[in-house]
């Protein structure tokens, strides 16, 4: 009788990252450079996810047929990470008059639109694929796999094993889905299934962009300058092909482009598609004149794009992303997390959103170690813990500080997009997460001199929490008042009565969302110090 054939043993890899976007590959990157074996799985022939760009054979320009902006002031961990990588950034044009056509058998009325429309929004020169590809090159050989979808995930005690329709599965000690959450919810199978609120909060989180369609038309120079007009056009009436418009010219001095966003639905836009670039080129005649008809079309329909759009998404009406903290807790065990930028408490739907839910979870993924510690705290300049206190309160009385400039911001972002609807809300929210995004990168920066591991630990509450968090005392309110103080002074909210002056019940669903984005910042930030102090058991 024959030897038994022995079988295959599959190596177990520390991390599984399940998506080539820009979250997943910020987060390998962050993993690999802490010595982690990660494998990257991506159903795609390409990197990238909603990063897309394509070059114009007639103009030789970078085309960005997804996330194109990024805002300084207010998202710091992209600006940061383009800083770190030498990438460069420019201004999106804004100056001139923007145009408004609301009657499609009138001409279009121009407006001046003071501080712009982009509110001070950038772009990564050379295209924001860049981006992506230099973090790619940053990876170990072997550690991206293209064109792999994953169908299944089965928890098998030791390790999680990843179903593919091809090959051995793939086997890791912990996982990352860094995809839009319908995707999670419609394409991935779970042995053991999730629980059911994780699976609402999955199936009704929109994904951003997901059913939208983009357009860049390029010309051999940008004309509509030269009448003094930004680029930006607004088209609101019930036939229009484009509803948004702006300048997309790279180089200030070379050819020009203009980019749009279809207002044609998903089943529109296949019904017309044959059609849809004479549409564009018309319409762009009708807004910028005959030489708007003399360009190169580059379209993406986001909507035909199965690891981007979900069913849901595809039959659904465009929305927000919905911030729901649900997303953000580990599963299995703490072995299982949700990454992309839908899971984000700040910049969610953006490029920093995809940062913010990467950085979320290298740290829940990396556990430091007593020499790690020593190490690091070696570095930071031998702080003390009580001077490492001290620190951190510094940092946080300076963001509160800056928090009701940033308020401003934010709400200037809202109103500039023509956007109507919970603005006050909305601008407080983003205010919040973001001070607390950046106060814990500062505590994450002093964990080392903080000694978390020789403090004590009590009923799951860290014995340096209480002094962390006591710099936060009354911020909530007084950010608040000063929200609302601006709102009632302010001319471009009198046409907004709900945000002029809101109402008892706004201004009660306004402090209940403040309030859950404390709780969440108050438990995360005990969480690290658990981790950091060896008590991992006790965080959930």
């Amino acid at each position: 009788m024959a030897d038994p054939v022995p079988i295959p043993v599959t190596r177990i890899v520390d991390v599984a990252v399940v998506g080539a976007g820009l979250c997943g590959l910020a987060l390998a990157r962050g993993l690999t450079a802490q010595g982690l074996e990660v494998q990257v799985i991506e159903a795609r022939e390409r990197l990238g996810g909603r990063v897309f760009t394509r070059q114009c054979d007639a103009t030789g320009q970078a085309l960005n047929l997804g996330a194109s902006w990024f805002w300084p002031e207010t998202e710091p961990r992209i600006t940061a990470l383009l800083s770190e990588l030498g990438l460069a950034s420019h201004a999106q044009h804004d100056p001139g008059d923007a145009l408004w056509l609301t009657d499609p058998n009138r001409e279009p009325a121009r407006r001046d639109e003071p501080g712009g429309v982009h509110a001070g929004a950038r772009c990564v020169t050379g295209g924001a694929a860049r981006l992506i590809d230099v973090l790619a090159a940053c990876l170990p050989p072997g550690c991206v796999r293209t064109g792999v979808a994953v169908q299944a995930l089965r928890d098998r005690g030791e390790f999680i094993e990843l179903v593919t329709p091809a090959g051995p599965p793939v086997r890791a000690r912990q996982l990352v889905l860094a995809l839009p959450p319908r995707l999670v919810h419609e394409r991935i199978q779970f042995e053991p299934p999730l629980p059911a609120a994780v699976q609402e909060a999955l199936a009704t989180t929109p994904t951003w962009m997901a059913a939208q369609a983009k357009s860049v038309t390029t010309f051999s120079q940008p004309f509509w300058r030269a009448a003094g007009q930004s680029g930006n056009a607004f088209v609101r009436h019930t036939q229009a092909v484009l509803g948004e418009v702006f300048d997309h010219t790279g180089d200030e001095t070379g050819p020009g482009a203009l980019g749009g966003f279809v207002a044609l639905n998903a089943a529109q836009r296949e019904n017309f598609k044959r059609g849809l670039p004479l549409l564009i080129s018309s319409q762009l005649a009708q807004l910028y004149g005959p030489l708007a008809q003399d360009g190169y079309l580059a379209l993406q329909d986001w909507a035909t794009e199965p690891w981007t759009c979900s069913d849901t998404d595809r039959a659904s009406a465009p929305a927000l992303p919905q911030n729901n903290p649900l997303l953000r807790q580990p599963l299995w065990a703490g072995r299982v997390f949700l990454g992309s930028s839908e899971t984000a408490a700040h910049g969610a739907g953006h490029m920093e959103g995809a940062l913010e839910a990467a950085d979320r979870i290298a740290h829940a993924v990396c556990r430091p170690n007593a020499a790690v510690r020593k190490t690091l705290a070696q570095d930071d300049n031998r702080l003390t813990c009580v001077a490492a206190i001290e620190t951190f309160s510094a940092s946080v009385l300076a963001l509160r500080g800056m928090a009701p400039q940033r308020y401003l911001l934010h709400l200037t972002r809202l109103l500039s997009s023509q956007q109507s609807d919970l603005l006050t809300q909305r601008a407080l929210l983003a205010v919040a997460d973001q001070v607390y995004s950046e106060s814990l990168a500062r505590l994450d920066h002093l964990l080392p001199a903080l000694d978390a591991a020789d403090s004590q630990v009590a009923n799951g509450r860290h014995a340096l929490t209480a002094a962390l968090l006591a710099p936060f005392e009354g911020w909530n309110k007084g950010l608040l008042e000063a929200a609302l103080k601006h709102n009632a002074a302010s001319c471009a909210l009198s046409n907004f009565p709900t945000e002029h002056q809101p109402d008892a019940e706004t201004l009660h669903a306004i402090t209940l969302d403040l309030a859950a984005a404390w709780r969440e910042f108050a438990l995360e930030l005990n969480s690290r110090l658990l981790v950091a102090a060896g008590d991992e058991t006790l965080v959930s």
